[in-house]
Order: structure tokens, then sequence, then C-alpha cells
């Protein structure tokens, strides 16, 4: 297995690392403030995906379907980020093999990525609180182009960047899905992460159960 050519692309939360024990902490810090019972961690779970302010959006709803007003919803995500970039990696770890998993792919020549929907604020704090920073050749966070997934540039913009003739996506949610075949790029997705997929959309990806599985997949490609 040789990846000279190749760069890895992997999401974060619910790829890399299991991540929502502490962003349900978070989101039940600030429906506790508005007198909302903590959602369980099963089902933040299922809401995970596409930035802190939509998993907000799908935790009020299950209270208030009609939504929020903006103003209320900005001052919501303030009390957030500054409650969970004090506790971001309380709970979260790595999945298990992650770390031997970027070993293996690093040994044998691949280019290593993340494209995250967090901003860069809490997309370096949890790489740095769960020692994950310095593995990747390239970060881009939410804030970090104009354009955040869906869009297919961050994908893009991680070729470019490692100088790589392509790259794959390794992710966990539709977000992941359609970025990956916007920038017409293949996708695997970890059967293990926060994600929800219908039968039609399952079968636009490839899909992996545990780390161990992913060079030889990625050979395959």
């Amino acid at each position: 297995m040789v990846f000279q050519d190749m760069v890895v692309i992997f999401d974060l939360d619910g790829t890399l690392v299991d991540s929502a024990p502490d962003l349900a902490n978070a989101m039940n810090h600030v429906l506790a403030l508005e007198g909302h019972p903590p959602l369980p961690l099963e089902k933040v779970r299922g809401l995970v995906g596409n930035g802190a302010r939509a998993l907000l959006e799908r935790g009020f709803a299950e209270y208030d379907p009609a939504g929020i007003a903006e103003e209320e919803m900005q001052r919501h995500i303030g009390r957030f980020i500054d409650w969970y970039v004090d506790h971001i990696a309380d709970e979260s770890r790595p999945f298990p093999g992650c770390e031997s998993m970027l070993d293996a792919l690093a040994a044998n020549g691949a280019a290593l990525a993340v494209c995250t929907n967090k901003t860069e604020k809490l997309g370096f704090a949890l790489l740095d609180a769960t020692g994950l920073t310095d593995r990747f050749d390239t970060i881009i966070c939410r804030d970090t182009l104009a354009t955040y997934k869906p869009a297919p540039e961050p994908l893009l913009e991680c070729v470019n960047r490692t100088g790589r003739g392509r790259g794959v996506m390794i992710g966990d949610t539709m977000t992941d899905l359609s970025a990956a075949l916007s920038a017409g790029m293949p996708c695997l997705i970890a059967s293990f992460g926060y994600g929800r997929f219908t039968d039609e959309q399952k079968k636009k990806a490839g899909w992996f159960d545990a780390f161990d599985a992913l060079p030889g997949l990625l050979s395959n490609l």
C-alpha cells in the first residue's frame, strides 16, 4: 500500500474523535439556562453535524418546533462556545484505532488533512486537547475559507495545500458525503459516527466499521 499521490481528508466530530459527550454537555448547559431538561447522549449523537449553530437549532427544536429568533440564537451560540471551549475534551477521545491508523497511512506516504465545520477556535482546541494536531499536514475549519462543507472548496483546498494528485474524504455525515460528491472525490463513511443516511444515500459512499480496515479500503480506490 503506497499513497504518495493521495491526501486523506478527515472530518473531526464523529469521525476522528468521539466528541458527542462534551457537545451534549455543552448543549444541555444552554438548554438548562432556558429551563429545558437535558437531552440524552444518544439523542445528541444524531443531532451533531454542520457546526454549533446547527446542533443548537436541532436541540432547541425538540422543545420549540417554531424555531428561535436570530438574536436569541446568537446568544445561545455564545453561551455554548463559552462553556464548550472550557470543557472541550472532558470526555472526548479519539475513536479506537485512530492514532495507529493515522500512523499507518503516513508511513505509506499519504498526506493527512482535517476538514471540519468546527470553527478554528474550537477545531484546534479539540485537536490539541486530544493530541492529534501535529499528525496533520493541513487543517481547514469552518471559518478558514469563505465557504465550508458541504461546499467542495474546503476539500479541494486540502488537495491544493498538500500538493497531492487526489483526495479522499473520510466522514460520518451527509455533509461530508455531499462535499465529497461536489468535489468529485470518493468518500468513505464511518459506521460508528453520528450521521443518519437513507438507503439511497448509503449507496453513494463506501463504509467501514473500524479504522483498521481503512488502509485496505483506500488502497482499492
